[in-house]
């Protein structure tokens, strides 16, 4: 293994869409520049990251139309692509969009090692059709603590569904079928990390021992209101992707960074002084 950490960034929830839905249209107009965008930041990280995981709503209504244009995209990153299905996804046009993916049989789950290290990457799909929330079941639950057991190395587990409540409650609301079933599961199982999407906004959590953090979008991001009269929506806050760390020395554990892609400036050297 590499001395140097391993580099995963995940990319979530970029809900490409055709201009077709309503109310609001004027928030989702644009997820194709900002898709373009995150694309350029991508390639040109000075670590590249080794894979980019995507973490589910590659697409705002599952059309195959809509996926034509996130592959005519996608064309230009640098990096392997390894995605997941969101409840905005279609499972078996996400499948098809990306077959050299080794998905796993009746639904949108796999397993992959990253290149040049002892990391395993699970795909896990919480995806149900026609449903908003997550689902797994005992079937999904048993393949992932299998999965889980295989691994010998830094094990980083990707869903679209988070496997914790996060205090915004019309998302909250949505539901989880089965999640304090998935939750035992990882609480027995523990994994160096467990990246998710569908809140469109960094938040972290834990579950027993394994640390759970959803990804910034790329699309408009939910509204951070943790009152108990919170309304659904949505705001225009700088949109981006997080790179995930993953070291083994002395353990197994993830740095994650976010990296801020939209109304962020250059860098800038400064002069430091130590003294």
């Amino acid at each position: 293994m590499r001395a140097e950490p391993i580099v995963i960034a995940q990319l979530t929830d970029t809900h490409i869409s055709l201009g077709d839905h309503g109310p609001g249209e004027a928030y989702w107009a644009e997820n194709g520049r900002r898709l373009r965008t995150a694309i350029r930041s991508l390639n040109s990280e000075t670590e590249r990251p080794a894979v980019v995981v995507g973490t589910g709503d590659l697409v705002e209504c599952g059309q195959q139309s809509a996926y034509d244009i996130f592959l005519e995209i996608a064309a230009d990153l640098q990096i392997p692509f390894w995605p997941i299905p969101g409840n905005h996804d279609s499972v078996k046009r996400l499948r098809d969009a990306f077959p050299s993916i080794p998905w796993e049989e009746g639904h949108g789950s796999w397993v992959q090692s990253v290149p040049e290290s002892d990391v395993t990457v699970i795909g896990f799909d919480t995806t149900k059709s026609g449903q908003s929330g997550g689902y797994v079941d005992a079937e999904r639950l048993d393949w992932l603590a299998d999965r889980i057991a295989e691994s010998d190395g830094p094990t980083v587990v990707a869903m679209h569904h988070p496997p914790f409540r996060t205090g915004i409650d019309w998302m909250d609301a949505l539901g989880f079928d089965g999640l304090e079933s998935l939750q035992q599961v990882l609480t027995v199982h523990p994994v160096t990390r467990v990246i998710a999407g569908h809140f469109h906004r960094p938040i972290a959590s834990q579950i027993g021992a394994t640390p759970a953090t959803i990804g910034i979008a790329t699309a408009p991001h939910v509204a951070l209101d943790l009152s108990n009269a919170a309304v659904p929506a949505i705001i225009n806050d700088p949109i981006g992707y997080q790179l995930h760390c993953v070291t083994n020395d002395p353990t197994p554990m993830v740095i994650t960074h976010t990296r801020y892609i939209d109304r962020a400036s250059v860098a800038q050297p400064i002069q430091l002084n130590l003294g």
